[in-house]
């Protein structure tokens, strides 16, 4: 099948200058794949915000990856190229979420979690990454508290999210329901949050400073998907080929002890 090339641009998975392409028809350009290890440009963007924050240089996340070996980082996820990488680290730790299985137990060999209810002890890690995880999550304010909870002063949470530039961040609590793609869920998983424009100010509520990377930007902000605006074409279009989002990168660093320990403060507005 004809392949579209979106970019040609270094991989910061493999290293490899690369062109990262995708099926014609295929509007999730943040998904194209470098056509020499496979990894997606979101992941490769990512693994350049973990290196560039962590080690300060501009590399590959494969040419320097024994350099974190001193690095505690907790991802949240056990799949994907960067899991690939940093796997063999020995202050990696990585997890999933699986309904039937209690928090800091594990299922086929992989550790359950949950963002809302950690089970590591505060001030365990330098770095945590998610992606595209905090639109999933029911109470995204209580899953920031606990990374918050969980870095030492100073750590990173490092993060991607489907942004809907151009608006504010909704919830879609009461509106029709989304789902996303999910391996380990054959119906797909439920998304709670249209994250929007003012992403950062709502994180930083819970005692981060963030800064937002445009690193791919392939729309403006009138053509990003709104699905409440589509949601009959949501209904039978193939995800890859419906949605539009720019690949985007978060960077949050905790702030020591500012963050105001507040009820209120664990449910996002």
């Amino acid at each position: 099948m004809f392949r579209l090339r979106v970019v040609h641009d270094r991989c910061f998975i493999c290293g490899a200058k690369s062109d990262f392409c995708l099926e014609e028809g295929i509007t999730l350009f943040r998904e194209a794949r470098c056509n020499i290890c496979g990894a997606s440009l979101r992941n490769s963007d990512t693994a350049k915000a973990v290196i560039e924050v962590i080690l300060g240089k501009t590399a590959s996340l494969s040419e320097c990856v024994g350099e974190l070996s001193g690095i505690n980082i907790l991802e949240a996820q056990a799949v994907g190229p960067i899991y690939n990488l940093l796997k063999k680290l020995p202050r990696y730790v990585c997890f999933e979420y699986f309904d039937d299985v209690k928090p800091g137990e594990y299922k086929n060999g992989i550790l359950c979690n949950d963002l809302e209810n950690l089970t590591f002890g505060d001030s365990s890690f330098d770095l945590v990454i998610t992606q595209d995880v905090f639109e999933h999550v029911a109470n995204p304010g209580k899953a920031f508290f606990e990374i918050y909870r969980v870095l030492r002063e100073g750590g990173y949470h490092i993060f991607t999210v489907p942004l809907h530039e151009g608006r504010p961040t909704k919830s879609r609590r009461g509106l029709p329901e989304v789902y996303h793609g999910d391996p380990l869920r054959k119906q797909g998983i439920l998304v709670y949050t249209d994250w929007g424009d003012d992403i950062c100010s709502l994180v930083d509520k819970y005692g981060f400073e963030t800064l937002r990377i445009d690193a791919h930007i392939f729309y403006q902000p009138h053509e990003i998907t709104d699905v409440d605006q589509s949601y009959s074409e949501y209904l039978v279009t193939p995800p890859l080929k419906y949605y539009r989002y720019n690949s985007i990168v978060f960077i949050s660093q905790k702030r020591g002890n500012r963050v105001k320990r507040m009820i209120n403060l664990l449910k996002v507005e």
